[in-house]
């Protein structure tokens, strides 16, 4: 066994972390003496108690668990990178607490060096999402990374924002790559595994537990060179990234919100705390001193006209009039198209629905629609 396999091994074991991995590796000065360590040895080390010692000790000399967890790698398209290999990310190796391995699906590139993380509220408003959306967009259109967490809400219009523009995007889980969490971004996840990637620490069957989350935060800010908060209530875990960055010396950013909106406590809150207040992608460049990059040309995207879309999706002109009354941020209703529109109320709800169906309009509660 090679001291790759050793940490792989290592971070099998339930509630160890990096932290004691470090301990560990420092009172033994190497992971081949800490692999032949008795428990009593393991014991006198700082914070490895008896049951932890004891399961240190039987991982060691378990290769079979070694063996499956790699067999799950390959079946699910996946690599690990150890602390120790070429590969992995730089940005990680600086933060106080670096993971043992990683494991990933995709590819973290040197071009990864450029990111900008954009987290936020998971319960976010259409107001949130488009300005998630529309930030990580124009950082994709300049070359930067977006880094986020693929949950629902924010997370998943920031990765959305950065694929619109043809850019990289990295996607890190709080469970292992056996399974996408949440499920319904199983098809968003393939689509970050192709200009991009999906990172975990946690092994390949690890579920989604709420204490993996916080966890899993450090290394969303420890791969970007700054934070921005779209979107958080006063207790979030959004926040708790914003802390991680202050710890990491990452930048923080906040997005304002609405002053009676929960969502926007959190944020307000980082903006009193000195946050850099963020309403175009340009307060980012500055702050991180990327005002040099311009945007890739080979990205920029011809806009269609609504004619054009319409004819490309095969939508009728019915649906056509109900796009043209459409917004993205103001959400209508049935009637209310009808008045716009001209149209009898059941065509309308005929029509919106087959827009749904083309992915071309969101039904959002109280039956009122906005437009994809």
């Amino acid at each position: 066994m090679n001291d790759r396999e050793r940490l792989i091994l290592l971070n099998l074991i339930p509630d160890i972390g990096s932290l004691r991995v470090k301990r560990l590796l420092d009172a033994f000065g190497s992971l081949r003496e800490l692999f032949a360590a008795s428990e009593q040895q393991l014991q006198q080390v700082d914070g490895i108690g008896p049951v932890l010692a004891r399961r240190v000790v039987s991982s060691c000399r378990n290769s079979r668990l070694l063996d499956e967890e790699l067999r799950l790698v390959q079946h699910a398209g996946c690599s690990i990178v150890a602390m120790l290999d070429v590969e992995f990310p730089e940005p990680l190796k600086a933060i106080p607490d670096p993971p043992v391995v990683l494991y990933v699906k995709g590819r973290w590139t040197e071009t990864d060096r450029t990111a900008v993380a954009i987290v936020g509220s998971r319960r976010a408003s259409i107001y949130g999402q488009q300005v998630a959306k529309r930030l990580a967009y124009d950082l994709a259109l300049r070359g930067v990374t977006v880094v986020s967490g693929l949950a629902r809400g924010i997370d998943a219009a920031a990765h959305q924002g950065a694929l619109k523009a043809g850019g990289r995007t990295l996607a890190v889980l709080g469970n292992g790559l056996a399974s996408i969490y949440p499920p319904e971004h199983a098809k968003l996840a393939d689509a970050i595994t192709a200009q991009g990637a999906i990172l975990s620490e946690f092994p390949m069957r690890m579920a989604p537990l709420a204490q993996n989350f916080p966890r899993r935060n450090r290394l969303i800010s420890g791969l970007a060179l700054g934070v921005v908060i779209v979107e958080a209530a006063k207790r979030s875990g959004a926040l708790i990234t914003a802390d991680l960055a202050l710890e990491q010396g990452r930048e923080v950013f906040a997005v304002p919100g609405k002053v009676d909106a929960l969502t926007s406590q959190g944020t307000h809150q980082l903006l009193k705390q000195g946050a850099r207040l963020v309403t175009s992608v340009e307060d980012i460049l500055e702050e991180l001193r990327l005002t040099e990059l311009s945007v890739h040309p080979e990205r920029l995207q011809p806009t269609a006209s609504a004619g054009q879309v319409g004819a490309a999706q095969g939508v009728t002109d019915d649906e056509q009039a109900l796009l043209a009354h459409l917004e993205q941020d103001e959400p209508r209703d049935v009637e209310a198209l009808a008045v716009k529109t001209g149209l009898p109320a059941s065509t309308c709800a005929a029509g919106l629905l087959r827009l749904e169906l083309k992915r071309l309009v969101k039904q959002l509660p109280g039956k009122r629609f906005v437009k994809q």
